[in-house]
């Protein structure tokens, strides 16, 4: 079977602010797009708070799949806003384009 190739790849930062301990939570990670007909955008996040109370309960890693890059940030918006409680209007993304 052949091996997937890469279209795209971006390394991303999601930021937001958790509503009951008003703490700041970052994760970063890479979104990639592969050539392929299933779920060809991956978003893998890794956590990056660590020494806060907050950090003890958040997923160390966190995987979006999506046929578009807009299905995998609606799963984004609504991981954030539903199951972590953060405020909707502090969520935003980083975009940073990296070349490969």
């Amino acid at each position: 079977m052949p091996k997937t190739k890469i279209i795209y790849q971006a390394n991303q930062e999601v930021i937001g602010k958790h509503l009951q301990s008003k703490e700041w939570v970052m994760y970063s990670g890479k979104l990639t797009i592969y050539d392929r007909k299933t779920n060809p955008v991956i978003l893998k996040l890794n956590n990056e708070i660590y020494d806060t109370f907050i950090g003890e309960f958040m997923e160390e890693k966190k995987e979006f799949k999506g046929n578009s890059v807009s299905d995998v940030f609606g799963k984004v918006a609504k991981w954030q806003s539903g199951k972590m409680g953060f405020k909707k209007r502090d969520y935003f993304s980083k975009l940073t384009i990296q070349n490969i």
